[in-house]
């Protein structure tokens, strides 16, 4: 699952953006007034700071995250339901963003990752694991999460691990207390949702995360 393709390429502009053919949404206070009882809505961070001395490489940088909805049956050159990517080089820091999204009740999976890697500065490519690396007989072996309609869901905290090379990873606030002081971070951004219901329901994946349950 770890195998990727290493392509050489300029860095395109970054921005934030759903695929024009979902209803997946940046969050809004419109948007969560009027779909909030059938849609659902998702919050998590990312991390697009530097990552020095990852495995083989001077540093590494996360690109760009992508999220399908299953069941799925796009090739490898369609554009997916939902694509995070990082902001500018001018405007990265070290500090994980906070996301937030209001889409359609359903399971999604990770259908692409794409990881800028350098061995110096006149040597810089990108790892990139495409839908068909993750996505292997419609089944999400990448990993996914779930939502249901009307609720609020946290799935984590993500940005790249290098014990073994530069890989996606999947971190997220331990304990009830780092829990609520991460809902906290939301509602200061968001400040129309109710994060007091918020469940705690990480994004599950056998090879970019491990699994964990707030404590009762």
């Amino acid at each position: 699952m770890r195998k990727t393709l290493f392509v050489i390429f300029l860095a395109c502009a970054a921005s934030i953006h759903a695929a024009e053919s979902t209803e997946i949404r940046q969050l809004s206070k419109k948007a969560y007034t009027q779909e909030i009882q059938k849609n659902a809505v998702v919050v998590f961070d990312v991390s697009w700071g530097r990552k020095w001395g990852c495995g083989e490489f001077e540093n590494a940088e996360l690109m760009q995250i992508e999220f399908d909805r299953l069941p799925i049956i796009k090739n490898d050159s369609e554009k997916s339901d939902l694509v995070i990517e990082g902001p500018s080089r001018l405007f990265r820091t070290p500090n994980f963003l906070n996301y937030g999204f209001i889409l359609p009740p359903e399971e999604y999976a990770l259908s692409g990752v794409n990881i800028k890697v350098a061995r110096s500065v006149s040597d810089v490519g990108r790892f990139i694991t495409k839908r068909s690396d993750l996505i292997k007989d419609g089944k999400p072996e990448g990993g996914s999460f779930t939502v249901a309609a009307g609720e609020i869901v946290y799935i984590g905290n993500f940005f790249l691990d290098c014990q073994t090379g530069p890989i996606l990873w999947r971190y997220y606030s331990a304990g009830k207390e780092g829990f609520e002081k991460q809902m906290g971070e939301y509602k200061r951004k968001y400040p129309f949702i109710d994060l007091e219901r918020a469940k705690f329901r990480l994004f599950k994946s056998k090879y970019f995360g491990t699994d964990y349950n707030l404590p009762e």
